[in-house]
């Protein structure tokens, strides 16, 4: 009995009944409620936010061909996400001086420590990532219920990249020879189409894990706005999203997804023959596990061979676990930086580190970047929004299936401010689950009424 009454509870048709939702409500930061009450409460910021958002994710989704044929434009949304950026500042300040006054300062502290310490170019590029973060952070933050703007754009998105993989499988894109330089012809940024003769089928996009955190994402997201039912459309759109990453190489990203949407999607009806969002428990825990394994799989598992284990060709894993992450592992504990982390554009590729630049692990990466007792405390943020967050309308469980998917992409891949587009889904889905108010158009008479 108690069980049903824990499944009906999980419904729309009454959120007011589970004292869970109570407890998020009462447990809502004071700088996130100044964010829905104050900030929010600007309409033009709210909405110049979102479109920004979308500007940054429908560059990324479209990144090859703006790059090969209109360049001047790439950094064009980089621009209007710095201006968006400095409204939010300006519109929290108004509202809320001193908790707006002291995160802004904390994030100049953390970009002066990183400049002091690394390559100008690593950390322009590490805090760009950051920015894309923190803007989705608060367009999740900003929308209200019943609003679909964000969740239709990002379903779109998926499906333009879809296609796009889909065309470049079966003919030759017109930018198959072109390699993209980064800001001043900077050879470290440049991403070829082609690597030692192999095409990689990046469709619109010019990473494939970009393409495949936005094809996933879109079909995740399909599924909440249909109220997590299952569909004709959405089979035929979860069939299409899990054959274009299969075409990308990015076999991990699927097989993802297809846990991700069989706990999301299939639980319900062959276990509890309830569709809607009963399931929401069921991601809360499956992104739980992904954020604790995240953390525990480098120290544990390092060392251990998979192929020889499963008796399968697990030969990416095996080098992460072999070579990877057992020479990376001591550098998380040493003096300053396990306090500190290397600051902002420290690891990676560019930051002149060779040990460090290959790390393939969201928390290890994190740990490395701000130091280990920042990470655990983002990580803890991220795993309360999971645990916490109310499920009561397709935005809320769109956004628990995307954190839930990235927090599992994320134990044997990078996908925090190095990468553009998670980092963008990330900081929009946790955004989102973290909305303390849900705020209805305002009434006629100008008053606004809390959903």
């Amino acid at each position: 009995m108690t069980e049903r009454r824990v499944i009906s509870a999980a419904r729309p048709s009454a959120p007011s009944a589970r004292p869970h939702d109570a407890a998020v409500r009462a447990a809502a930061s004071a700088s996130f409620r100044g964010w829905s009450t104050g900030v929010a409460r600007g309409e033009r910021v709210r909405l110049a936010v979102g479109w920004a958002t979308i500007i940054l994710l429908y560059r990324q989704t479209f990144a090859a061909p703006i790059r090969a044929f209109v360049p001047i434009l790439w950094y064009v949304p980089d621009v209007v996400m710095a201006a968006a950026l400095g409204a939010i500042a300006v519109a929290g300040l108004r509202a809320k001086l001193i908790p707006v006054l002291v995160s802004v300062v904390a994030l100049a502290v953390l970009v002066l420590y990183a400049a002091l310490n690394n390559p100008g170019f690593a950390v322009a590029l590490a805090v760009r990532g950051l920015g894309y973060m923190l803007l989705a952070f608060f367009a999740g933050l900003g929308v209200r219920r019943g609003d679909r703007l964000l969740p239709l754009a990002l379903v779109v998105a998926a499906g333009c990249a879809i296609l796009g993989v889909f065309y470049d499988a079966l003919y030759t894109v017109p930018w198959a020879d072109a390699a993209f330089e980064g800001f001043g012809g900077t050879g470290e940024a440049a991403r070829e189409w082609s690597q030692n003769g192999a095409r990689r089928l990046s469709g619109l996009g010019i990473a494939s894990t970009d393409t495949s955190v936005i094809i996933a994402a879109g079909a995740l997201t399909a599924f909440g706005l249909a109220r997590n039912r299952v569909r004709p459309a959405n089979l035929v759109f979860a069939a299409a999203a899990v054959a274009a990453l299969l075409l990308t190489t990015q076999k991990a990203t699927a097989g993802w997804l297809i846990v991700t949407a069989a706990a999301a999607y299939g639980a319900p009806l062959l276990v509890l023959r309830d569709g809607g969002f009963a399931a929401a428990r069921w991601l809360r825990w499956l992104g739980v596990a992904g954020l604790v394994a995240g953390i525990l799989v480098p120290p544990v598992l390092a060392g251990a061979s998979v192929s020889g284990a499963l008796h399968v060709d697990a030969a990416t894993i095996d080098q992460r676990l072999n070579e990877v992450w057992p020479r990376v592992l001591p550098h998380l504990f040493e003096l300053p930086q396990v306090l500190l982390g290397y600051g902002l554009g420290g690891v990676g590729p560019l930051a002149g580190r060779p040990e460090l630049a290959l790390i393939d692990n969201m928390f290890l990466f994190t740990a490395l970047s701000v130091g280990l007792p920042a990470a655990l405390a983002l990580f803890l943020v991220a795993g309360r929004a999971l645990l916490l967050a109310p499920a009561r309308d397709p935005v809320d469980f769109a956004a628990l299936a995307i954190v839930a998917l990235l927090a599992l992409n994320g134990i044997t891949a990078n996908i925090v401010v190095a990468g553009a587009v998670a980092s963008i889904y990330l900081g929009y889905g946790i955004g989102c689950l973290l909305r303390p108010t849900r705020r209805a158009r305002a009434a006629p008479s100008g008053a606004s009424a809390a959903d």
